[in-house]
């Protein structure tokens, strides 16, 4: 990379050399300065550069490892060209900058502001630079106060140059004193001394305002050690009393309380020196980084602590268990995780408000942590969902005890404000012997049990085993099998006729879904049972039947087949959305039909749970339009009677179950004459479903039903094949009246 050389080049770098500074050891006045830098900028870099022949030697430098870079990517090149500043604002953007390696790689700079450092002879040999990695601007106030470092750094750099010369090392004494003082205030960084052997200290007047005492004569070091908490003394002794007894440097982070009683927090370093006596002194600073510690503080805990319930949070989890799966050696034990779900924490949210929602998972975060073992740890992973991670020894049944004492716990009633809040929990848990048990083996196996859970019943703990992944494979197989026919078009309605009992006239037909395989077989549910179970696969297969029985009416309509209606089946997902009566009614315009000429059913189910509210819009939009809603498998839900009055329902279908036990039990014939008087009683239609024989047929009719189907009458048919029907069902009518007259 090409790059820039000031004209006086020659001359600058032999006064480079003159000064006799490159590789000298860091100093604390040249980093004081860069520490002033970069708080001023609050950068993350911040050096004093001097820029040689090749490269660029750092002086002082804070945030970068490098003790020096080649010259040809150094920005200070421009800077020693500079007479003020030298800002590049978006290094991306720069033509100059954006090739280069220290911005396309470590450190990836963005930002730059150097300022030039020049001797008497006007030669800028130096440069004091700080950096980000964020584009951004100075400030006014920034690049004041940096050409104010700018002017104390070349004093220093100056001083460095005349202490080599005797006649001026008195004067450079003092102003180089002036100026560490003066660095000092600034970066809050003071000084000390002991003597080890007549025990006399000397502080420099900013670790006086570090311990917020006045006066000149400093403590003894057991007086300086006081002002450390006692859970820190020991430790800062320890470092000090090996320092002076074989040598070896410390620096160390501790808590801090001033002569007034602030809480603070400094670091102190110190290493051994002798003088030119021959006294052996303890030489150090001491700095208050309390407000950089708690800006530190404040974001480790945003990184680590959930800001709602005050346990870990995701990313600390995620630490937590590759910790412990990389330590998982030991052949006895386990490493268990337990994945808890919160039931219905959204409806508390709706209905109470955020304020409640926070309040609960305050709650439950306090018994899962009241509930654990000291060695477990536990976390809000997401929204309403926490996990427990813990290692066990022995018996894995300590972790299935502990699932469901949690799973009581998190029950009990929450009291907030005037309520009280009932809330449940499903707990998916993966326990995984195997020292090889990796993070996604367990985060894996613990998701696949809390979702088998979820399908099958929530407010309880499920252990994971193999048979839970064959259930959802075997389901997989079957939602694909069923998007599949979707995409190809083979997804087909077979219309079983429903039948008016005292005169055996078809009065209407059921859409039943079928799915045509590529080899023209014809597969019914009991081979894909699993996708009607899976909310969406379940809406797509309502769509497609819904807009192919239309289509098929319609064209019933058109050759003047005597159907009064066509009935399709909605599921849950399909009810919970009013973007399906604006389907229903938008297809019955489209194939030119009426209402009337369409029934929906609904089975029991869709009432239960938190979507009941939507589904309760949705029935009774459909209602209002005039289409008719049928109670499907009646008898065999959940409180059949309050639905009857609290839904638009206008017919009700006996569950086939009831009817085949007819004349077997005489309890189903007491609950199928019941559910018949029932429906008369309230004005239903009422219809036996599952007549597979005269004997069903007769019991049916003499409890009073007037409608039914059921392979006794026709097993489901293509609409092709249902236009033959009722053409041989005018011929037999026809037959048999011919007879009568006869």
């Amino acid at each position: 990379m090409k790059y820039p050389v000031p004209n006086n080049e020659p001359e600058r770098l032999k006064a480079l050399q003159r000064l006799r500074i490159l590789d000298t050891l860091p100093t604390l006045e040249f980093d004081s300065i860069v520490d002033m830098a970069a708080l001023i900028f609050d950068a993350p870099i911040a050096l004093v550069s001097f820029v040689d022949r090749d490269r660029q030697w750092f002086k002082a430098k804070r945030g970068l490892q490098e003790s020096q870079t080649c010259r040809d990517v150094a920005f200070c090149n421009y800077t020693i060209l500079a007479d003020d500043v030298f800002e590049v604002q978006d290094a991306h953007k720069d033509d100059r900058f954006r090739h280069n390696s220290l911005v396309t790689g470590d450190p990836h700079i963005r930002y730059y502001m150097g300022v030039p450092i020049s001797l008497d002879d006007g030669l800028n040999v130096a440069t004091l630079c700080v950096i980000d990695t964020k584009p951004r601007k100075a400030t006014e106030a920034q690049l004041i106060q940096l050409l104010k470092l700018r002017d104390i750094l070349a004093g220093i750099v100056r001083a460095h140059t005349t202490a080599l010369e005797a006649k001026t090392s008195e004067r450079n004494a003092r102003q180089r004193g002036k100026l560490l003082s003066q660095v000092e205030r600034m970066s809050k960084i003071g000084a000390w001394s002991l003597d080890t052997e007549r025990h006399v200290t000397q502080w420099s007047p900013q670790v006086f305002a570090i311990h917020e005492l006045d006066g000149a004569d400093p403590p003894s070091l057991e007086g300086a050690v006081s002002f450390y908490p006692p859970y820190e003394r020991e430790r800062l002794t320890q470092r000090v009393s090996a320092c002076i007894e074989h040598g070896t440097p410390y620096e160390i982070e501790c808590d801090f309380v001033t002569a007034k009683g602030n809480n603070r927090r400094v670091r102190s370093s110190a290493e051994i020196e002798y003088g030119d006596d021959g006294t052996k002194l303890l030489i150090g600073i001491v700095k208050d980084i309390t407000d950089q510690y708690e800006k530190d503080q404040e974001l480790w805990r945003s990184a680590h602590i959930d800001s709602v319930t005050g346990i870990a949070n995701r990313h600390s989890f995620h630490s937590e268990i590759e910790k412990r799966t990389s330590a998982h050696s030991d052949e006895n034990d386990h490493l268990a995780l337990l994945m808890i779900d919160l039931d219905n924490f959204k409806e508390i949210n709706d209905n109470l408000g955020h304020l409640a929602g926070d309040a609960v998972l305050r709650a439950v975060a306090q018994r899962i942590a009241d509930a654990i073992p000291d060695n477990a740890f536990c976390a809000r992973i997401g929204g309403d969902e926490f996990a427990v991670l813990l290692t066990t020894t022995g018996k894995t049944d300590a972790v299935a005890e502990l699932a469901t004492e949690l799973v009581g716990a998190i029950s009990v009633p929450i009291s907030h404000e005037d309520h009280e809040i009932r809330i449940g929990a499903s707990i998916g848990i993966a326990s995984d012997e195997s020292i090889n048990a990796t993070e996604d083996d367990l985060f894996l196996k613990s998701d696949l049990a809390l979702y088998h859970i979820k399908q099958n019943g929530r407010g309880q703990a499920k252990a994971y085993d193999p048979s839970i992944t064959h259930a959802l494979e075997a389901k997989r197989q079957s939602v694909m099998m069923v998007m599949s026919a979707i995409a190809d078009e083979r997804l087909e309605p077979y219309y079983q006729p429903i039948l008016d009992l005292q005169n055996r006239e078809l009065r209407g037909v059921e859409a039943l879904v079928r799915i045509r395989n590529l080899d023209g077989t014809i597969s019914g549910p009991a081979e894909f049972f699993q996708a009607l179970n899976e909310p969406q696969c379940a809406s797509e297969i309502d769509k497609v039947m819904l807009d192919l029985a239309l289509q098929d009416f319609g064209r019933w309509k058109c050759l003047e087949l005597d159907i009064d209606f066509v009935s399709v089946n909605a599921s849950s997902s399909c009810l919970q959305s009013e973007a399906y009566v604006d389907r229903v009614l938008n297809g019955l315009a489209e194939n030119h039909l009426s209402p009337s000429d369409l029934r929906i059913e609904v089975v029991e189910s869709v009432f239960l749970g938190n979507e009941s509210a939507d589904v309760s819009i949705v029935l009774a939009r459909l209602s209002a339009a005039g289409i008719k809603i049928a109670l499907d498998d009646f008898g065999t839900g959940f409180a059949s009677l309050s639905h009857l009055r609290d839904y638009p329902i206008n017919c009700i279908k006996i569950d086939k179950s009831f009817v085949m036990g007819l004349g077997q039990d005489d309890r189903n014939t007491a609950i199928v004459h019941a559910l018949i008087a029932l429906g008369r009683s309230m004005q239903l239609d009422v219809i036996a479903e599952g007549i597979e024989t005269q004997g069903q047929l007769d019991f049916v009719i003499a409890l009073g039903t007037h409608f039914g189907q059921g392979y006794l009458f026709s097993k489901p048919m293509k609409a092709d094949d249902l236009v033959q029907f009722l053409a041989d069902q005018r011929a037999s009518q026809k037959a048999s009246a011919n007879v009568l007259c006869s």
